[in-house]
């Protein structure tokens, strides 16, 4: 006679569907997010000891390495060496071109410029009539005008 359990219509009830699956992509989330640090960690310590190893070769009077700016051209957090590999590679087949990365960037910058100028008269305007207040003002100085131009209304006054 009863209807079942209410408590399953509830929003906050965690039985229901939605809020499983809720949990469970959070918790894929985390997970997700665990392997990315953990793959950070294995990276770090992949280059700590790789420094540790220069630092004993120096020290057993091997050759002395002199760090400039090999950190530089090294893979970033984001970038595995062989995707940095790969592009550096087809930047010197001539496959992959800088300069119009560069060239791009600049002129689409400066159209944006130039069409921010071109629409400025255009865009005031519309700010003016679109302003709240102007309306109320225009508002307030049209039902002036109609009392002045209406003789019974100036007699009252």
């Amino acid at each position: 006679m009863g209807g079942g359990d209410l408590n399953l219509k509830k929003s906050w009830h965690t039985g229901t569907f939605r809020n499983q699956e809720m949990v469970w992509k959070r918790e894929q989330e985390v997970a997700e997010e665990n392997k990315k640090l953990e793959q950070l960690r294995k990276e770090l310590e992949e280059e700590r000891q790789l420094q540790e190893l220069q630092r004993i070769q120096e020290a057993s009077g091997g050759r002395k390495r002199t760090e400039r700016l090999e950190w530089m051209y090294a893979a970033g957090p984001g970038q595995s060496a062989a995707t940095r590999t790969a592009d550096l590679e087809q930047y010197l087949l001539g496959k992959k071109r800088a300069d119009d990365k560069l060239s791009g960037g600049s002129t689409s910058l400066f159209q944006k410029a130039m069409n921010q100028q071109a629409n400025s008269a255009r865009d005031m305007y519309a700010k003016v009539r679109e302003d709240p207040l102007f309306l109320i003002k225009k508002q307030e100085q049209h039902s002036l005008e109609s009392i002045m131009n209406n003789p019974v209304k100036m007699k009252q006054l």
